[in-house]
């Protein structure tokens, strides 16, 4: 007697069984009292079904964009997960979930096979952790915080990232700071802007709106979005913070194109240090994040709620710093830094 035979037998899915077999989520008494009947008729023996040293990694797609047209970052990510869950001792499995097909797919793994979930959530919604919680097995969330939930998840520090930008540029001589927004609205993204918010705020600069450009965070779509804010610009800030080093490298190229010297005229720093930033003219200066913490972390955190399960979450947030090249001015001493 399998998961999926007692789920057939019972008309519900995989996921609602095992939820009921394990005593956990929300799942009606009645349905429970059934899937039960089922299982002792048949024989069911949990024992035989123990999770196996199987890890499943979900990358949930969206607009497909930040997962895999941001350099290299998601893929150093799961380097990361794989490579730390082997010395763990777990063998991952790797599924590509779109957006709309989540709740569907969940339902079609049968999880007495895994120990435990993480769940690549970059582009996910609040949304999704409604039908995270059909998941009967331990469950870390990597680079989205969910904020408001009862979800354990390892994360990159977005606020404190911008912040430190914001507050380098400053410590230059700095005081129109723009920003490069992107038009894709994902968690990340929306701290970061709030960071910088905060920032200014915090070194009492003004916030113009005339100094934000909202481009695509594409290489392409940046670029071509930045011609169009140029084209319209009054005036420009002595430097800007972008929300990632993708977008920054085409506003870099935009900024040329109008014969904008980086740094004299403009400086830029990006935030993420993907390989494209060592090879530009002016070497982009940006807020690096440790990829390799991150994924490591996720499987650390997963292994510890295997091993000692607690109703106790954590929210892990990994720290950026600051990586100096050549792509800001320094207005103190009039020198590249």
């Amino acid at each position: 007697m399998t998961i999926k035979e007692i789920a057939e037998m019972a008309g519900v899915s995989q996921s609602t069984v095992s939820l009921a077999l394990n005593n956990k989520g929300a799942v009606k008494e009645e349905t429970r009292q059934i899937i039960l009947e089922i299982a002792n008729r048949h024989g069911y023996n949990k024992k035989n079904n123990v999770p196996r040293r199987n890890v499943l990694l979900v990358k949930y797609i969206n607009s497909g964009v930040s997962v895999d047209k941001n350099g290299d970052f998601i893929a150093r990510v799961v380097d990361a997960i794989e490579c730390t869950a082997s010395n763990c001792g777990y063998n991952v499995v790797i599924k590509n979930v779109i957006a709309d097909q989540l709740d569907k797919e969940l339902d079609n793994v049968l999880f007495d096979e895994f120990s435990g979930m993480i769940f690549l959530a970059t582009e996910a919604d609040d949304e999704a952790v409604e039908i995270l919680r059909k998941v009967s097995v331990p469950i870390v969330t990597v680079d989205n915080m969910f904020e408001n939930s009862n979800i354990d998840s390892v994360v990159m520090d977005n606020y404190s990232g911008i912040y430190d930008a914001v507050h380098y540029l400053y410590s230059l001589g700095h005081r129109q700071i723009g920003y490069i927004d992107s038009t894709i609205n994902i968690s990340n993204m929306i701290q970061r802007e709030a960071g910088y918010r905060k920032a200014l705020k915090k070194l009492d600069l003004c916030y113009d709106k005339k100094y934000v450009a909202t481009v695509l965070p594409t290489l392409e779509g940046a670029y071509q979005n930045m011609l169009e804010y140029l084209e319209g610009a009054e005036s420009l800030p002595t430097a800007y913070v972008a929300a990632n080093d993708t977008m920054a490298i085409g506003v870099v190229k935009a900024l040329k194109q109008y014969d904008i010297k980086v740094p004299e005229q403009v400086s830029v720093v990006g935030f993420d240090d993907i390989p494209f930033c060592v090879i530009l003219d002016s070497p982009l200066t940006t807020m690096r994040v440790e990829k390799e913490k991150l994924g490591e972390m996720a499987i650390k955190l997963l292994d510890e709620k295997i091993n000692s399960p607690s109703d106790t979450y954590m929210k892990i947030l990994v720290q950026p710093k600051l990586v100096v090249r050549e792509s800001v001015y320094n207005l103190n001493n009039k020198e590249l830094k």
